[in-house]
């Protein structure tokens, strides 16, 4: 190639760099995520059951500042919802909200945006400047094998029907994996930025019910040891919380410790009655009866503490 055709190459491909940097979208409000390119076939996990993480490649995705974090942590657990700015705003600045509140959210979920490694489905959007809460807001689109809580959720339902139709073994285990997913408290990290917040106290009780669940199936499956040593610590630490109550009464009395049962059961409703919650629902108090004359029926299959599971989510 000639001196003359080698400079006119170097000056087309300069060109076309420029062309492709004024051809970048300006408007980035519905642009997808994108800061950190993750490695391919690494898709980002999202995660929210326990301190907020993002990985991506097998490492942990720098987010940034703590509102961005707090951004990203309500953002996730309204995932694939719009999310008013007023709700946004009203998470961030419980008390009262500075003047320049929205500003300063637009400013925090430009920053996530540019936070979050790509990845396919992912994207945050934010309501076009002027909207009002009705129409549309902030939202973050994720594929729902790509967040632990959406997964979580998803295994649940499927464990409580199974449990629904009496397939103890299948419901043990998908229970088991969906409690596999935890690894602490929801958003650990973020401590009183979400403390008030409703939320994480109603995925919270979501664990617990899918505890019982699984407890529920093992002890159809005759696992009454494995029982016993986990719900003796769940219930210490949560007395109130009658609906273990039923499960480790029967696993006490079946391994011999009837003595026990009989005792959790009174500790479970001084703890109701000293809390104004009255006294233990009908099918405990049953159990308790039935623990004290020793009925032989407490040793078969029979789940006199298990009601009918609730819906699924959708």
């Amino acid at each position: 190639m000639s001196a003359t055709e080698t400079a006119r190459t170097a000056r087309t491909v300069r060109g076309s760099g420029s062309a492709l940097r004024a051809a970048r979208p300006r408007d980035r409000r519905h642009a997808p995520a994108g800061g950190v390119r993750s490695r391919p076939g690494a898709e980002p996990e999202l995660r929210v059951l326990g301190p907020l993480e993002v990985v991506a490649g097998g490492r942990s995705a720098p987010l940034g500042s703590r509102r961005v974090r707090t951004v990203l942590g309500f953002l996730l657990l309204h995932a694939n919802e719009d999310v008013s700015p007023a709700s946004l705003t009203g998470a961030l600045w419980p008390a009262e909200e500075p003047a320049t509140a929205g500003r300063m959210v637009h400013g925090a979920v430009s920053a996530l945006r540019d936070a979050l490694p790509s990845g396919r489905g992912l994207a945050v959007s934010a309501p076009s400047p002027g909207a009002g809460d009705g129409d549309g807001g902030y939202r973050l689109t994720v594929p729902y094998d790509r967040v632990d809580l959406l997964r979580f959720r998803r295994e649940a339902a499927r464990g409580r029907r199974e449990l629904a139709h009496g397939e103890w073994a299948s419901a043990a285990t998908t229970l088991r994996r969906a409690l596999g997913l935890w690894r602490g408290d929801v958003l650990a990290d973020l401590g009183a930025e979400c403390a008030w917040w409703p939320e994480p106290e109603a995925v919270r009780e979501e664990r617990w019910a899918a505890l019982y669940g699984r407890v529920t199936a093992d002890l159809a499956l005759g696992r009454n040891h494995e029982v016993v040593r986990e719900l003796t610590v769940a219930a210490e630490e949560q007395p109130r919380r009658a609906r273990l109550t039923g499960p480790l009464m029967l696993a006490l009395y079946r391994v011999g410790r009837h003595v026990d049962a009989t005792r959790v059961y009174r500790r479970s409703r001084d703890a109701l009655v000293r809390s104004g919650g009255g006294e233990p629902c009908p099918e405990l108090r049953g159990l308790q009866r039935a623990v004290l004359r020793h009925d032989p029926a407490l040793l078969g299959p029979y789940l006199p503490f298990h009601r009918p599971v609730e819906p699924a989510r959708p």
